[in-house]
């Protein structure tokens, strides 16, 4: 029976026709360029909509209704406080305090850029600001107010007027003079410093990340395919694709139906030209092959089509739905990655399947010069070096992959996570060398007082005393007090003896709370409501971890779902789901290795893990579905054991180049000096390595062998030739020949 015939076929068959025929491929191309065009110069960059500082908490959190009633009490719902702290290493003389006390004075009578109010100690003379140094007299902390709603633009004018002022007030730049080199220096940190610098860092990152990552790409294609022309094809794919999305994005942020931030516009530009990078090689590979078969290289085209695009529509809608699941999420960052990572993949593999055929119809066998394949003409065939092995010894190679990742998921339950917003920032930043300088002065603690809310019948009570005998306190403030509505409130400014981002002041506020309450011991109706960046950080991290427990069941329900669709075999769905679970688990602990102990971080960026893992479990079931497609394939015509040589042989290459550009773009991400993306970069790379290298290529085929048919289950040998016919590669079953050549660049080496 002649199952080339099937539906699936006939419909792959006409997809091919409509992208590659005489006139389609160039109104295929026409299509491509004038929506990236049109677009792009029609509707905003998806980089132009980023959200300034975008919240991650929603309004039920317990700090944001913090936030909320303290506004409401006392105001200032619009207002960003930033700390201007001078410093002198041998103390502030009298001389540097009245120069200061001058620069204060001038920046009454001209505030910076969406300050609100005058700086505090203006118009003190230098007498009055020698009592209000820090420790040893070296440190004088200016607060200030600024607008919460400043933009990037506005943040970069606030810099600019700083430096002016302070040029002009003391001859120099004391922003930029280094610690340790000059008698006074001046660093700007706090919530407005950290905003600042944070924004100033992303300021350019999507060229840099766009340039870094094209040319990454375009090297790795020269190296793999050896053709100054072929490279050029994937990256024109994406390219438009990339052009398409962020048009698209950009649209959808403008009409407020998503919020883009830097971070994830970042994140994106590398997946993208990653992910579809490896969905045209996919399409490449079948294309090379089959250009040894057929002297018409358009119908060479066409059944590479046929045998590749349902294993890049599968993977790609693994990945996306995947990465939908991020919707379930309740932390802002992970949600705001779901959609446009989603339509990122999704337009990245649509180019892969549409435009890459086209311009491949268009320019025909040249694309492969100066290694043009052609009928009749013998290719060196090179196997994957581990398939001896993998076919001789599968129970030796299993036992060492297996031990090989367990051993290093041993490492990950000792991983660290911080909501420290200044960890994110380069140690050279000026939020962080102000932070460190006021902690020095004044105690960690300093940087962010917690505010203790207390509303109703007990507002009126003194509970500084309550408060001072709770575990890790500083300090206290005398309270504030208002009336309203609800009743009357009071606030106390809390000051830690911990670094008021750490971990340590997050297991703080239990206490804190705690010795509210029983200072309000018999005083009945009254609420308490901590607020603050350590009361934020809380809600972030119980936030996190309520959204791992309901996306990773999720996403591996949803892996599983998608698999047994596609491969109709239980067996093969549940090994392949076990293989990159333990895989995402040693690249937790070989990430952790690698950024901890030889790099020197502390802490991973919170919520990484949680997207980390979808990252790595959707990407290494694209691998997966790959190979284990075409051993389906060839079990057709042969035992499972020289199957699974002849699937593994036949993939080996474009899986691993694959591998290789996906890990290479993701390193990309380490060269912005943002902490959460060199986690994320080092993180994902080696996960990839670890799929291509180690999942990919020994532990997945050992296990397939081992199970022989039984990894079929509940189909049979007999019943899945006709299932993968028709669904997994349909139209290569008529092809003579059919998996003898070796797929991927190094067939021609």
């Amino acid at each position: 029976m002649d199952h080339s015939e099937g539906p699936a076929a006939r419909a792959m068959a006409r997809m091919a026709a409509l992208v590659t025929g005489g006139r389609a491929r160039y109104l295929t191309l026409a299509v491509w360029v004038g929506l990236a065009v049109v677009l792009s110069l029609l509707l905003p960059a998806a980089s132009a909509m980023e959200a300034p500082n975008p919240p991650n908490l929603p309004a039920s959190a317990r700090s944001v209704v913090a936030a909320a009633l303290q506004q409401q009490a006392f105001g200032g719902s619009d207002q960003m406080p930033g700390i201007l702290v001078f410093y002198a290493r041998d103390g502030l003389s009298g001389g540097e305090l009245g120069a200061i006390a001058r620069y204060l004075r001038t920046t009454a009578s001209q505030p910076l850029p969406g300050e609100v109010g005058r700086p505090a100690f203006a118009g003190l003379a230098a007498p009055a600001l020698a009592a209000l140094r820090g420790a040893h007299g070296t440190t004088l902390a200016v607060p200030m107010l600024f607008a919460s709603t400043s933009d990037p633009a506005r943040l970069a004018a606030l810099m600019e007027a700083l430096a002016r002022g302070l040029t002009a007030s003391f001859g120099t730049n004391l922003l930029h003079l280094p610690e340790g080199q000059a008698a006074l220096i001046a660093r700007f940190t706090g919530p407005a410093g950290i905003a600042a610098d944070t924004s100033g860092l992303f300021s350019h990152a999507d060229v840099t990340l766009l340039a870094g990552t094209t040319l990454l790409i375009l090297l790795l294609l020269v190296l793999i395919y050896r053709s100054p022309i072929l490279p050029l094809i994937p990256l024109l794919g994406v390219g438009a694709a990339y052009l398409v999305t962020s048009a698209l994005l950009g649209a959808l942020a403008k009409a407020h139906g998503i919020v883009i931030d830097a971070e994830t516009v970042s994140i994106m530009t590398v997946l993208m030209f990653g992910a579809g990078t490896d969905y045209t090689l996919l399409v490449i590979a079948r294309y090379r092959e089959q250009l040894g078969r057929h002297a018409d290289h358009r119908a060479a085209l066409r059944a590479a089509l046929a045998g590749s695009a349902g294993a890049v529509a599968m993977s790609a809608c693994t990945v996306m739905l995947a990465l939908l699941v991020l919707l379930l999420s309740r932390y802002g960052v992970e949600r705001r990655f779901a959609v446009p990572f989603a339509l990122g993949v999704g337009m990245t593999a649509l180019a892969a399947l549409t435009l890459v055929p086209a311009i491949l119809a268009i320019v025909g066998r040249v694309a492969f010069y100066p290694r043009i394949p052609r009928p009749g003409v013998a290719e060196a065939v090179r196997s994957a070096a581990l398939v001896p092995l993998i076919t001789a010894r599968p129970w030796l190679v299993l036992a060492g992959a297996t031990a090989l990742l367990l051993g290093l998921a041993a490492f990950a339950p000792g991983i660290r996570t911080t909501y420290n917003l200044l960890s994110a920032l380069p140690p050279t930043s000026q939020a962080v060398q102000g932070y460190d300088l006021l902690a020095q002065a004044e105690g960690p603690g300093a940087l962010s007082p917690v505010t203790v809310l207390v509303q109703g019948p007990g507002a009126a009570r003194d509970l500084r005393a309550a408060l001072l005998r709770a575990p890790d306190v500083k300090a206290v403030a005398a309270p504030l007090h208002a009336s309203l509505r609800g009743g009357p409130v009071a606030a106390y400014a809390v000051t830690l003896r911990e670094d008021p981002l750490s971990d340590a002041a997050m297991g703080a506020l239990a206490g804190l709370e705690g010795a509210a309450r029983r200072g309000l011991a018999g005083s009945a109706a009254t609420a308490v409501y901590l607020g603050g960046p350590t009361a934020q950080n809380a809600d972030s991290a119980a936030l996190v971890a309520r959204d791992t427990r309901v996306v990773v069941p999720v996403v591996l329900a949803v892996i599983a779902v998608l698999l047994l669709l596609y491969l109709r075999s239980v067996v093969a769905a549940a090994y392949l789901i076990a293989t990159v679970v333990l895989s995402f688990a040693a690249s937790l602990g070989l990430g952790w290795i690698v950024l901890h102990d030889l790099l020197g971080i502390r802490s991973l960026a919170g919520g990484l893990v949680l997207y980390v893992f979808v990252f790595l479990v959707a990407l290494g079931e694209d691998y997966n579905i790959f190979m284990v497609s075409r051993i389906w394939q060839e079990r057709m015509r042969h035992p499972m054991p020289e199957a699974v040589a002849r699937g593994v042989g036949a993939t080996a290459s474009v899986i691993t180049a694959a591998g290789l550009i996906l890990a290479g773009t993701f390193l990309v991400l380490t060269g912005l000096p943002l902490q959460i993306l060199l986690d994320f970069g080092v993180v994902a790379a080696l996960g990839v390595l670890l799929d291509t290298f180690v999942v990919r290529s020994a532990l997945v085929p050992a296990i397939t062998i081992l199970l022989d048919d039984r990894a079929l289950w509940p189909l049979r040998p007999a019943a899945a030739t006709g299932l993968t016919a028709r669904t997994v590669v349909a139209g290569e079953a008529s092809l003579p020949g059919a998996g003898q050549a070796s797929t991927g660049p190094s067939a021609t080496r």
